[in-house]
Parts: C-alpha cells; structure tokens; sequence
C-alpha cells in the first residue's frame, strides 16, 4: 500500500466530511481523535486491511482507490 497516498486520500475524505475528527474517531472505534491525525499524517505505517475497508465503508469510497491502486473512488472489483 502507497501509505502516502493513502494518507493524502484520508485526509481529503476528512476535509469533505461535515462531522468532527471526534465524532469520526468514535464512529471509526478509534481511542481518540489523535489516531485520526497519525493516519493522515503517514504516522500510522501499519493501517490493517480491516480498517481500510472500515475506513471506505464509512466514507462509501472503494477501498482500492483509497490505498492507491486506482483513480476510481467507487471503483468495483468484479468476479
């Protein structure tokens, strides 16, 4: 996973979003609104598939685009 990228492309769901870094974090079952920022920043280096497909569900993004693998935000993988 391009963890720039993927930093990049969080951090723009964040700013389109009209909730709070709190009310994201809680709905997220992040600690704290400080886990929000490390994953934007890059700081994270260890973002689980789990939470990339958490993190897409919730800002209904495919989550091939959202790690980097493609341009496509509502990219669909097909059998």
């Amino acid at each position: 996973m391009e963890n720039n990228l993927f930093a990049k492309r969080f951090t723009e769901l964040l700013k389109e979003s009209n909730k709070n870094y709190e009310q994201i974090a809680a709905d997220l079952g992040f600690k704290s609104k400080g886990t929000i920022s490390k994953y934007a920043n890059g700081k994270n280096k260890n973002v689980t598939i789990s939470m990339v497909i958490k993190i897409s569900t919730y800002f209904d993004v495919s989550p091939v685009w959202l790690i980097g693998l493609t341009d496509d935000r509502h990219f669909v993988i097909k059998d």
